[in-house]
């Protein structure tokens, strides 16, 4: 029978006329019944199968018959048992026939067992194949081999039914039309999430520093952005590129009624005086005195020094004034309310996050009330990430004292980019360390799933000398140190796309991004410095996204600031597919060298030098061959990045 017309799935790209002709000769066609078991979990088979007709049911046996997982439901064009044709292991899964299903079957060890001249060549293509395959659809469960589609994933990310993103783009400043028309790069490159500047009416300060977005005066949303009608279809357009949005949300202050200023009004231009501020929304609310913290008999303490290192300063920092700024009581049912309303508004507009300022001066049970029950447009809920600088008081367990804020939501590790930073300059640390010791959970004391590595961020690029920011072109550290975080599998990274500055105080661009539908951003006048769009970033944010599930690392060499590795599907003490490999020399020495980078054989494009065109990679390429050796060079300073996704 001529089986050719049914080769048609991704994984005999490859083969030849006559090395299908050969596949005609040895495949075979059947067909199950419904109820039909395909593959038994735990049985041993050199078979993989290729859905031709019908629909199947994968499942996973749990402790008892009622735990049974049920992992996927997958139809004509999806690849079956191919793991354990990879591993030579155990079938990880049972497959059920749940319609009439027909299917080709190909038994991989009868061809390698062939005495033919062509088989082994086929029989290694086919392997191959089957592994790039796998690596589109395969993630771990705890220690459990787990295969799904991809309209599945969300329901394995979190136990509590919090979505994570693969990485969370910072556009500090940016206005809801230059966003939207960014989308499509975005999209491209790999980005599936956008936090955007609070978007709430802000103070307007003499000189407009930066810094007043952060100083609310009403929960309407700033002209300065642009209209309600913007920023909804800014959402919109951003959603149908599968591009989230997350809100930075102002919940623990207001703005300082400044006497040296000539006037106190917002962006929109809503006045406020001294512990009065309204109308706050669109039910006309209003704060009054009563609704902020007062410790004096007209005004209220300020955090100290002292207060962000002693345990007994807790208190202090969650109900005094951070600098002069007016302490809202969330403990107060008004303030609940007001703020609740805020954040359902902002939901009802389809946002689907938030990134929470200031959380450690807010009281986690006032947090939780304000979020109880919310949930996005699509029924989940919101994704929540805190600014939280740094760590437990002195002499505290961060962990446990860190827990109750685990419980709201993601966390901001700041300490995980001072540590980035030591190590890129070579001082108390080194990438070696980094890699040997397994950089994440054990050294910031968060949990993976808990976790936002940060870099830089609005602050620490004016404030934290300890830290990286643009500004840091000697030895393209800014650069490398990106690399790294967006290629080493821990927590969920973010990315800091800021505005050129000179003063801590200077205002944001009053300069759009875009023009004409052209990207201006990179124009010799613009003052945006758009990080995002660097190649290198922005083809490792891609890297990034498509290794997201592939959480082992294998294939590790280091030499002190000099280090490579590949990012692998893992079990533990066994490796099952790489599909990527990173290569990074944070020397000023060159580096030539050949790696076992346990990637399939063929011609990479190096994601460093190279850039997407009309969807499609183009520049160097590097060549794998001989079952995954490859001979790299890095130059100072520089890297090289493959995996399987781009290939020639």
């Amino acid at each position: 029978m001529n089986f050719i017309p049914k080769l048609t799935n991704p994984i005999f790209n490859n083969l030849s006329p006559d090395e299908q002709n050969y596949l005609s000769q040895v495949a075979q066609t059947t067909t199950f019944e419904i109820g039909a078991v395909l593959i038994h979990e735990g049985e041993i088979g050199q078979d993989f199968y290729v859905l031709l007709e019908g629909k199947v049911v994968v499942t996973k046996e749990g402790e008892t018959p009622a735990e049974t997982l049920q992992l996927a439901t997958l139809e004509a064009g999806n690849v079956l048992g191919e793991i354990s044709v990879i591993t030579n292991n155990p079938r990880s899964a049972t497959v059920t026939a749940v319609e009439k299903t027909t299917a080709l079957i190909i038994n991989v060890a009868k061809i390698k067992q062939d005495k033919n001249p062509q088989a082994q060549s086929i029989a290694e293509k086919l392997i191959q194949n089957l592994a790039i395959e796998l690596s589109k659809k395969l993630i771990y469960y705890g220690d459990k081999i787990v295969k799904y589609t991809e309209e599945d994933q969300n329901k394995f990310l979190l136990a509590d039914n919090i979505v994570a993103p693969s990485s969370i783009l910072v556009l500090l400043g940016w206005k809801w039309s230059d966003i939207m028309h960014e989308a499509p790069f975005l999209a491209e490159h790999g980005y599936d999430a956008i936090k955007i500047s609070p978007p709430q009416e802000f103070v307007t300060r003499n000189g407009n520093p930066w810094w007043a977005i952060y100083q609310p005066v009403s929960y309407h949303l700033s002209k300065f952005y642009g209209s309600q009608e913007e920023f909804i279809k800014m959402v919109d357009f951003c959603h149908s590129y599968n591009l989230k949005i997350y809100v930075d949300l102002v919940l623990n202050h207001m703005a300082d009624f400044c006497a040296t200023e000539s006037s106190h009004q917002g962006t929109n231009g809503t006045t406020f005086s001294q512990y009065h501020y309204g109308p706050l929304n669109n039910d006309n609310d209003y704060y009054e005195f009563d609704n902020f913290y007062h410790f004096h008999e007209q005004t209220n303490k300020q955090i100290s020094a002292e207060d962000y290192c002693k345990l007994d300063g807790v208190w202090h920092l969650e109900h005094y004034d951070l600098v002069s700024l007016p302490k809202l009581n969330v403990e107060n049912p008004h303030v609940i309310s007001i703020l609740r309303k805020y954040v359902k508004y902002l939901l009802s507009l389809g946002v689907d996050g938030f990134r929470i300022d200031a959380s450690k001066h807010l009281n986690v049970k006032a947090v939780e009330k304000i979020f109880a029950g919310l949930k996005t447009l699509n029924g989940l809920k919101p994704f929540r990430y805190q600014e939280y600088y740094t760590g437990a008081p002195m002499g505290m367990d961060i962990y446990s004292f860190m827990e109750k804020y685990f419980k709201i939501g993601y966390v901001t590790a700041f300490e995980y980019g001072a540590f980035l930073a030591d190590a890129i300059a070579n001082k108390n640390n080194t990438l070696q360390k980094l890699v040997d010791y397994s950089f994440g959970s054990s050294w910031v004391h968060y949990p993976e799933n808990r976790t936002v590595t940060v870099i830089d961020n609005h602050d620490t690029e004016r404030m934290m000398p300890n830290m990286l920011n643009y500004k840091c072109t000697q030895n393209n550290a800014y650069v490398l140190a990106y690399i790294f975080m967006l290629a080493w599998p821990f927590g969920v990274p973010k990315i800091m796309s800021s505005f050129r500055f000179n003063e801590h105080d200077d205002p944001l661009p009053d300069k759009p991004v875009w023009q004409n539908s052209q990207f201006v951003g990179f124009a010799s006048d613009s003052p945006w410095v758009a990080q995002h769009r660097w190649n290198a970033i922005a083809n490792m944010v891609l890297f990034n996204k498509r290794t997201k599930n592939a959480r082992g690392i294998s294939h590790r060499w280091t030499n002190g600031n000099q280090v490579a590795f590949a990012r692998t599907y893992q079990k533990p003490k066994e490796y099952l597919a790489s599909i990527g490999f990173v290569v990074i020399n944070d020397s000023e020495k060159p580096l030539t060298r050949r790696f076992e980078t346990g990637l399939p054989d063929g011609e990479y494009y190096n994601l460093i030098s190279s850039y997407l065109n009309g969807g499609n990679m183009q520049g160097p390429t590097i060549t794998v061959e001989n079952y995954g050796f490859a001979n790299i060079e890095v130059a100072p300073f520089d890297a090289v990045v493959i995996m399987v996704d781009f290939m020639k």
